[in-house]
């Protein structure tokens, strides 16, 4: 099992960063530049371990995840696809944080364990970080428009 982890400090308050990557938080995204995409349904309006959300990216098979793990008051939390879509991928877990660094910014962490299929762990890494990393410029962005 490979490990691949994006850790970026932003500047701007926890709380805010936690509302565009909490479990609910990311659809906020669609309404910006559609990233990788371009929709997103959930099941279930509250957070709570057990609730799933599918991803439909703009190429591919829609993917589905479960939380398996929440700390809302830490600002973090754990899930694990449940169907991985079109994705190189098995066994994926993901892993997201946000730590204040003082009233003004924070350290966004985002990390995935995962079995690569077809590919090579070096190559889904790249490919995850570039898909992370634009999630974080989406957010940015975001939070400039504000």
């Amino acid at each position: 099992m490979a490990v691949a982890t994006l850790a970026e400090r932003i500047d701007a308050p926890a709380d805010a960063v936690w509302s565009f990557v909490c479990w609910h938080g990311v659809a906020k995204l669609e309404q910006y530049s559609g990233g990788f995409f371009r929709k997103i349904e959930f099941q279930g309006d509250t957070p709570a371990v057990g609730i799933t959300k599918t991803i439909y990216p703009h190429e591919g098979l829609p993917i589905h995840e479960r939380l398996e793990w929440l700390d809302a008051a830490d600002r973090s939390y754990r899930y694990r696809l449940t169907d991985v879509g079109s994705l190189p991928i098995t066994d994926y877990r993901g892993y997201v944080r946000v730590t204040p660094a003082g009233p003004d910014a924070c350290h966004l962490k985002i990390e995935c364990e995962y079995d690569a299929v077809e590919v090579t762990d070096a190559q889904w890494a790249e490919t995850w970080l570039a898909m992370e990393t634009q999630l974080v410029n989406e957010i940015r962005q975001a939070l400039l428009k504000g």
